[in-house]
């Protein structure tokens, strides 16, 4: 679509033509989704709906996904073989960074597609340059990237068969929304002295617990200060 709208654009679509940017059908395709998640499984409820074969991986297996779907559990290795598009959900951790590298994209089809939709450094940039430079990969849909914003001349804005978006996955006015209250309902709760309700370290909650400075007779600034919310 991007190829298609800077064509019309410019002025050079001159006609309609059977070969004109032809992409690639997702029906019947293998999809392998990297991280089964909250955010890994409504992907795959899509994909599912597009009658997409579906493929996951991540630190454990989820039974309840395989037979609501039809999912397949495999290695990352394995997933990335067999899959026609490689979807990543993964926190960024130091276990996830660069998960995807020179030798991760080798694996890959080369008319397979990678989307990012999860952390920049997840996927290793130089490399994929590389690949998708070389006609190693299909293409790559990224909406992160290792630095934001992405500075001029990166080798990525003149890559073949790449997709940037400036970090809009969630951009829809419901979720920035619900986005907004729930920072502000964590904030209030933890300066209320209650647990708020979406603790990214909890073991902080629990440290203010034990010291006897939780709830809504014993707050302490400082103590208050090291509870945060996921907004």
């Amino acid at each position: 679509m991007a190829e298609g709208d800077a064509l019309v654009r410019a002025g050079k679509w001159r006609s309609w033509g059977p070969m004109l940017l032809l992409g690639r059908d997702v029906h019947g395709a293998t999809l392998g989704i990297v991280g089964m998640g909250r955010i890994g499984r409504a992907v795959a409820r899509r994909g599912r709906g597009f009658g997409m074969r579906l493929l996951y991986t991540g630190t454990r297996r989820h039974p309840e996904v395989e037979a609501e779907l039809g999912a397949e559990y495999c290695d990352l290795p394995e997933l990335l073989r067999r899959s026609d598009f490689v979807s990543l959900h993964v926190p960024l951790t130091p276990a996830t960074t660069r998960l995807i590298g020179a030798r991760e994209l080798a694996l890959m089809k080369p008319d397979a597609v990678l989307v990012n939709t999860s952390r920049g450094p997840v996927v290793d940039e130089a490399a994929l340059v590389e690949a998708l430079n070389a006609g190693r990969l299909g293409g790559a849909a990224l909406d992160v990237m290792e630095r934001e914003p992405i500075g001029p001349g990166h080798p990525l804005l003149s890559a073949p068969r790449v997709v940037l978006t400036p970090h809009i996955g969630s951009a829809s006015v419901v979720t920035r929304t619900r986005m907004a209250e729930m920072a502000a309902e964590n904030l209030v709760a933890a300066l209320s002295g209650d647990r708020p309700p979406n603790l990214v370290n909890p073991e902080a909650w629990e440290r203010r617990r034990v010291l006897g400075v939780a709830g809504r007779g014993g707050r302490s600034g400082p103590c208050r200060q090291s509870v945060t919310g996921a907004g």
